[in-house]
Formats: structure tokens, C-alpha cells, sequence
């Protein structure tokens, strides 16, 4: 039992050159739908959950496009509002090699989800049979009028029993420190399963110490239930590791480590998210964050945000010993 999970954020168009071109001199882009927290409810319904988002989107071809995607994934979109007279989100990608840096360039001022107010949206119906409702750290720096709608849906869950769950994405494009921290520490009150790491942890809040102390400063702030902390190496561009903790009941659990060839970054934290809240119901800590870490790792071999990904193939990194042959 996974159960359903309502997702609040913006749904964006990423753009990239093809394989390792420069956008300065590309003469084609690859499409992918994608999108911080779009991507943690289709994540969620790959793995075999169920998911809904709620967000607004142009009511164009573009907006099309990414709503027939969207549902392509897996999820519910009958709370998603088409909007005419908007524009898309555009994220343009670069993809690079060591030992050039990779670009990505935010095209999102004015878009349709960055309209979003609270009374747009009937919010028992769009939570109704919700077990889980996420949303992150980009959505409320989005405009003052989105920083209220993700304080009314957070509200509304914990009103109805909903548990929620936060990603401390930060998007120095969108706002300051300070002002990030102004708004977060209003809303993790409201957060019951909270995904963060050291570097933001640091910047927005000044959490210092062991990776221990930033967790239990968490739960001391704001009573989180659980907190996870997540940590990638990257040695280089090519290839990287990521491992997790999480602390829930007092306990600090140290998920497995899984070292990787580094396809397609973008998303993977996300995957990361929806794995964690995909075991969540089980309440078991130990194979959460062992799941979310086996999740995100796979999430870096394929590209595009999205996972395609059952939950059986994620459980086989489970195992002691992972098996590389040709599946036949």
C-alpha cells in the first residue's frame, strides 16, 4: 500500500542540444516535460503509486504538450487548469564534459503556474482520498501570490490528516537566502517528511555540525517527523556517488551508498523524493532510504527527468550484489 500523493509546483519544457553541443551554436533541441515537483509525482506513479498535480499550464500547443506528457506518466491531471492567454516554463540545458561546465539558463517569469493563488483551486476535492501532498522550496519563490497557495495546500492537508513532505530545493535565480529562509520557516511547521542536504542546510539556515546535528536541527526547529539528509559526490561529470540518511524516531538510519556513471543529472534528486515517499507508508525507515537512494542512482543512467523505472527493477539494487549480466 503506497497510497496517493498530490503534487503542487510548475511544469516546465527542457530544452537541450543534442549530446555535447553548445546552445550558441545548436540548430535542434530536445524536448523533455519535466519539472521539480511534476517529476516527483510521476516518479511516484512509476514506481506504482498513485499521483496527481495540481498547477496551471498555457492552454497552447506547448501547454498541451506538456499535459499529454504529464499523463503519459502516469498522472492525474484533472486538476491542472489550462490557462489561456499564458506562456510555458522553459529550461534550456546544456550537457557538457569534463572538464567544461554544464549551462542551464531559467526562462520561467511569467508563466502560467507562476500566476497560481489559493482560490483558484477547490482544495478538499483536489485532496480527497490523499495519503501524501509535496511540494519544495521553488514553488513559494515563484511570487507572493504562490507562496500563498503553498501555504494553503500544506495547510489544508494537515487539516485533513494528509501527511506532507518537503524538498529544500533552493533556486538562487528566484530569490536570496534570507527571503528563502523567511518563507521556509513558516512553512516546515507544516512538514512532516522533509528531504534536504548540507550545502542549503548551511546557506539558508546556518545549520552547522555533523551530519546528525543538521538533521536533529531540523527536527528541533520545526518537528519534522522524519528528515532526510542527502549527500552526491561527483567526480567529475561523468561519474559520481549518492548516499542518504534519515532520521525518524530519534534514530539516524545510513542508507547504502551506490556509485554510478552519470548519464543525465537533472531530476535525480526528485527520484530520490519519490522513492523515500513511495516506502513511506511501509514506516519503515531503514528500507526507505535504502529504496530512495537505489531510485535516485538509477534515476543518473537514463536520460530525461522522469524515471522508467518499475519498483521491481529499483529493489534489485537492493540485493548484496548487484548483477550486471544481460538480462535475458
Amino acid at each position: 500500500m503506497t497510497g496517493r500523493l498530490i503534487t503542487l509546483g510548475e511544469v516546465m519544457l527542457r530544452l537541450s542540444p543534442p549530446r555535447f553541443q553548445r546552445l550558441r551554436s545548436t540548430r535542434s533541441l530536445d524536448i523533455h516535460v519535466a519539472g521539480a515537483q511534476l517529476n516527483v509525482a510521476a516518479d511516484f506513479a512509476r514506481l506504482g503509486g498513485e499521483a496527481a498535480f495540481v498547477s496551471k499550464l498555457p492552454a497552447t500547443e506547448l501547454g498541451w504538450l506538456a499535459h499529454d506528457a504529464c499523463m503519459s506518466y502516469g498522472v492525474d491531471m484533472r486538476h491542472v487548469q489550462m490557462m489561456p492567454d499564458a506562456r510555458m516554463g522553459i529550461n534550456y540545458l546544456e550537457f557538457s564534459v569534463s572538464p567544461r561546465a554544464p549551462v542551464a539558463i531559467f526562462d520561467r517569469k511569467g508563466s502560467a503556474a507562476s500566476t497560481m493563488q489559493p482560490d483558484d483551486f477547490d482544495w478538499t476535492a483536489v485532496l480527497n482520498g490523499a495519503t501524501l501532498a509535496h511540494t519544495d522550496g521553488i514553488v513559494p519563490g515563484l511570487g507572493e501570490a504562490v507562496r500563498q497557495t503553498a501555504t494553503v495546500f500544506l495547510q489544508k492537508a494537515r487539516e485533513l490528516g494528509v501527511k506532507t513532505s518537503f524538498d529544500m530545493n533552493y533556486r538562487e535565480h528566484l530569490w536570496t537566502a534570507d527571503a528563502a529562509r523567511a518563507c521556509w520557516e513558516q512553512l516546515l511547521p507544516l512538514i512532516d517528511v522533509v528531504v534536504t542536504n548540507r550545502g542549503v542546510s548551511e546557506a539558508v539556515f546556518g545549520f552547522v555540525g555533523s551530519d546528525e546535528d543538521i538533521m536533529h536541527a531540523y527536527h528541533d526547529a520545526f518537528g519534522c517527523e522524519w528528515v532526510c539528509l542527502t549527500h552526491r559526490d561527483l567526480f567529475g561529470l561523468e561519474r559520481g556517488a549518492w548516499s542518504s540518511k534519515l532520521l525518524a524516531g530519534g534514530t539516524v538510519y545510513q542508507g547504502r551508498r551506490y556509485e554510478f556513471e552519470n548519464l543525465d543529472r537533472y531530476g535525480t534528486g526528485d527520484a530520490y523524493c519519490a522513492g523515500v515517499l513511495y516506502a513511506y507508508a511501509r514506516g519503515d525507515a531503514q528500507y526507505a532510504v535504502d529504496f530512495g537512494n537505489a531510485a535516485c542512482t538509477l534515476a543518473h543512467t537514463t536520460e530525461g527527468d522522469v524515471i522508467p523505472f518499475t519498483a521491481q527493477e529499483v529493489e534489485l539494487l537492493l540485493s548484496e550484489t548487484i548483477d550486471l549480466r544481460v538480462k535475458r
